[in-house]
């Protein structure tokens, strides 16, 4: 295996592993959920430990009922 499929192998992998990190935040974006911020700050502070990943993926998903 020559240096530049090394490379692009890894720079796949990296793409994937951001992208299964980050995805409590995208869904919360996608699904304009009312806090997309406080999610996404999790994400990013609590994200790396199995609990607090699962615990921002449920809220992400987690319907929102809004009082009218």
């Amino acid at each position: 295996m020559d240096i530049f499929a090394l490379y692009l192998v890894i720079a796949i992998f990296s793409a994937f592993v951001l992208l299964l990190y980050f995805t409590p935040t995208l869904m919360a974006i996608k699904h304009r959920h009312q806090y997309k911020t406080w999610i996404m700050t999790l994400n990013l502070i609590v994200g790396w430990t199995l609990l607090g990943w699962l615990f921002v993926l449920i809220w992400s998903t987690r319907r929102q009922h809004y009082l009218d």
